[in-house]
């Protein structure tokens, strides 16, 4: 028979039972008593965030709360709104502006185009981008930006999390940001099939006032113009790894040129294509003459358009497929 199992032994009020060497500097009446695992259940649901009042209806009483605080299990984030220990996630930073805020409230702006990873995630100590259409609610660390009207199709939610859609999302963005982080953002939205080209017309369409039309109409009109080579060359990667098809060598040496991508055992060779890169006759030329050279060096090559990459995706998939991994004439 194995040794009787004890009962823990009492220890005083206020002092851990855990073993030493643990690091855990909580004390056993905090770690262990059900108003902390409520408190906890709940932030493990809410992206680490919690509110005064939602704990008051959770049955944890209010002195209890305080002490919460003042053993700093809570940390207020804003008023009636706490992270459960530290750091804070940008999903918990973003819920919490929403608490302080007001159900109506909906994360816009860079803080939406963050938590999509369209756009850099935005500094702890920048302020999360909110709208709201009503009230007078001013919070330090949040910018409210005040809209007239939005309607329920450009809002969502994901991870728990109200915010704008990807669509309106950038139509706000065009009016704030510069040109260049416009075109960053749209070009990764539109890789990552967040949003389509068809949405975004919507969205000027709909509200030809807004500060942010004009950039977005110009931008939608000359996408194949403004996309730059390294972000066509990303969003194109980003299809690929979507695939799951194994990726590339990029800008890699062959035959004496450099090339977008590569794929050598299977001798297959891509180029991103735009109109701004290949617009003149000088340059149809010599890129012909290039093409020749890798023919004779025994790759193919498939030329990709950024109408492709946007437009027809799954077209372009089924393409490149055939040519790493079809017939081969055996």
């Amino acid at each position: 028979m194995g040794n009787p199992v004890r009962a823990p032994r009492a220890t005083p009020a206020g002092r851990s039972s855990l073993p030493r060497g643990t690091g855990a500097t909580v004390p056993a009446t905090l770690r262990h008593s059900a108003a902390t695992e409520a408190i906890l259940g709940l932030a493990a649901t809410q992206h680490g965030v919690v509110t005064r009042a939602q704990l008051l209806a959770a049955g944890v009483p209010p002195d209890t709360v305080s002490h919460r605080i003042a053993c700093k299990l809570l940390v207020p984030l804003h008023r009636g709104v706490y992270a459960v220990g530290l750091p804070v996630s940008a999903q918990g930073r973003a819920l919490a502006a929403l608490f302080a805020c007001g159900v109506e409230a909906a994360v816009s702006h860079q803080t939406a185009a963050g938590l999509r990873n369209f756009a850099p995630a935005e500094c702890t100590d920048s302020p999360v981008h909110v709208i709201l259409s009503r009230g007078d609610r001013r919070r330090p660390g949040i910018r409210i930006h005040w809209i007239r009207d939005i309607r329920p199709d450009e809002i969502t939610t994901v991870d728990g999390i109200r915010q704008t859609t990807p669509a309106r999302t950038l139509l706000d963005l065009a009016g704030t940001v510069s040109a260049r982080d416009l075109e960053k953002a749209t070009v990764e939205a539109l890789g990552m099939r967040l949003t389509t080209p068809a949405e975004l017309g919507e969205m000027v369409k709909r509200y030809p006032a807004h500060r942010g039309t004009a950039r977005l109409r110009a931008l939608l009109g000359s996408a194949d113009s403004t996309v730059t080579r390294s972000r066509a060359e990303r969003t194109f990667l980003a299809l690929i790894r979507k695939a799951s098809i194994h990726p590339p060598e990029t800008n890699a040496a062959v035959a004496g040129y450099e090339v977008d991508a590569v794929w050598r055992r299977e001798k297959l060779i891509v180029e991103i294509d735009g109109k701004s890169f290949h617009s003149t006759s000088g340059r149809v030329a010599a890129d012909r003459r290039r093409d020749f050279a890798l023919a004779a060096a025994g790759y193919r090559v498939i030329r990709v358009t950024w109408h492709q990459l946007i437009h027809t995706p799954e077209a372009l998939l089924v393409q490149l497929a055939r040519a790493l991994f079809g017939d081969t004439g055996g």
